[in-house]
């Protein structure tokens, strides 16, 4: 099974989930998110944010919300549908785009920040991805990878078995589904990202959900 069967794979789990995802996902602070991604995009509002598996606009419409011009991309037309009608109802102008696996349709410096939220447990071709990622950002720019972790195994859960998808082939592509914190930040400095590293990002789900903390894994383009 190549990159693109999986990927259609997948897209088509996400299809079937987008009813009722954002549903089942309502357990976040709006405000201490928006609070956090300001602090950590800065305050250049001119500087433009490419959501890479934006899924329902969860980052995308944050950060359009917040003023940056936005755009979020994914493989799932059904869970952008989501996205859409979100932007809607916070009258931003997010821009949603369905893109491939792994290519990004945007030339090379174009991009001033990199988010994803809940994205690199689900990646294939990781490092083909990073480096799409470091292709398209300006010199200078940044990536941001919000995930909830393990402060000493990263995305490792030995209770956690690979089966998400109900089929080996798509699981076992998932190459960095089980990674620790130290080959995350691998993961990035592989493709060339400098200052690479974790923050913990505590208090940004709401009280009275049992579930890891979020941290972010970011690294900057060297700008010169």
């Amino acid at each position: 099974m190549d990159v693109q069967e999986v990927a259609q794979h997948i897209a088509r789990y996400w299809d079937l989930r987008s009813s009722t995802f954002d549903e089942e996902h309502d357990t976040e602070d709006k405000q201490a998110w928006m609070q956090t991604l300001s602090g950590l995009l800065g305050y250049d509002r001119t500087r433009n944010v490419l959501d890479v598996g934006t899924g329902s606009g969860f980052l995308a419409n944050m950060t359009a919300e917040l003023g940056f011009p936005s755009i979020g991309v994914d493989i799932s037309t059904g869970m952008m549908r989501n996205g859409v009608r979100r932007a809607a109802q916070q009258g931003v102008g997010t821009v949603f785009m369905k893109v491939p696996a792994v290519e990004l349709p945007f030339m090379d410096a174009t991009i001033d920040r990199i988010v994803n939220a809940r994205l690199i447990w689900t990646m294939v071709a990781s490092d083909d991805m990073a480096s799409e990622w470091f292709r398209v950002l300006r010199p200078g720019g940044e990536v941001f990878c919000f995930n909830r972790m393990d402060p000493e195994n990263g995305l490792r859960r030995p209770d956690r078995g690979k089966g998400i998808y109900d089929d080996p082939d798509v699981d076992d592509a998932l190459d960095l589904h089980d990674s620790t914190c130290e080959e995350l930040v691998r993961f990035l400095e592989a493709s060339g990202f400098e200052g690479v590293g974790i923050e913990h990002l505590p208090g940004l789900t709401r009280p009275g959900f049992d579930y890891q903390d979020w941290y972010v894994l970011r690294g900057r383009k060297p700008a010169g």
